[in-house]
């Protein structure tokens, strides 16, 4: 079974500050038993949570890497912002930060910092039956996923949640 994992936080558990709030450390990832035919993989990091007034056209992205090869079963920790780590021919894309089209876990304002309340934050793998996405550096969001989508061959998730220590779950 396809599965995404992190040493620093179990499925459902809560991301270490290290990774959040004004930090530009990613977490550790690691996967295994991708589908079969699988050339490369695609990465994000999402908050469905974010509020009413934060909402955009589609889920708020935090994160986003594409061009990971099929060799690569980890990303480790801080392999981002801007690409500092991550494997050979990866390549982050433009996240939904504050300051926008900005590529980089935490570009713009850090990691997960919700301003209401504790938010899941999903990080999803894409298996792709290719090893090159073509996207132009402009692309927005929904381009992206046009991009990612059709390549698609299986997903695995490993959720995570953050936020001020007395809140709870919406």
């Amino acid at each position: 079974m396809f599965t995404l994992k992190s040493p620093a936080f179990s499925e459902g558990g809560t991301i270490p500050e290290k990774y959040a709030e004004k930090s530009l450390i990613s977490p550790p990832l690691s996967w295994s038993d991708p589908p079969k035919g699988a050339k490369g993989f695609a990465l994000t990091m999402t908050d469905p949570d974010v509020p009413e007034a934060f909402k955009l056209p589609h889920v708020f992205v935090h994160w986003m890497v594409y061009n990971i090869p099929a060799s690569t079963t980890s990303l480790p920790e801080g392999c981002s912002p801007r690409g500092k780590g991550l494997p050979a021919g990866a390549k982050e894309f433009n996240s939904d930060y504050v300051t926008f089209k900005t590529p980089g876990y935490g570009a713009g304002s850090g990691g997960p910092w919700p301003p209401d309340a504790a938010h899941r934050h999903v990080f999803t793998l894409y298996a792709l039956k290719t090893d090159k996405l073509d996207i132009p550096a402009a692309a927005d969001v929904g381009e992206f996923a046009k991009a990612v989508v059709p390549q698609t061959i299986g997903t695995t998730s490993l959720i995570g949640v953050y936020g001020p220590a007395k809140s709870k779950m919406p």
